[in-house]
């Protein structure tokens, strides 16, 4: 999983403790925490474009291809937001880390 400008605002420890409970292979975890890592990137990008300004889609979109590392990144969208971007972040994985253990646990069953 590459490095994204976001990264340390979305924590996915509670998701892996709970596949440890699973007898995976390591192939099976890893495939899970990738799928786990796309949906929260395809949820992150569309937090941030539901509070970017249309206009500034494209600048960001084009900075965040080119590096999406870059912390500057987050500068950005702090700057061309009206709300707190890391906030917003924060708590849309927060809901989609939920909605993640619960199919999990339910697959338990």
């Amino acid at each position: 999983m590459a490095k994204i400008f976001y990264d340390h605002l979305i924590k996915i420890e509670e998701v892996t403790v709970e596949l440890d409970n699973y007898e995976l292979t390591l192939e099976e975890r890893e495939e899970f925490l990738s799928l786990i890592d796309e949906i929260l990137h395809h949820h992150t990008i569309s937090v941030i474009l539901t509070h970017l300004p249309k206009h500034r889609h494209e600048t960001f979109l084009s900075m965040f291809h080119k590096e999406p590392h870059k912390p500057e990144l987050l500068d950005f969208l702090k700057r061309e937001t009206n709300v707190n971007i890391e906030e917003e972040i924060k708590s849309g994985a927060e809901k989609i880390k939920k909605e993640v253990l619960s199919e999990i646990k339910k697959a338990k069953r």
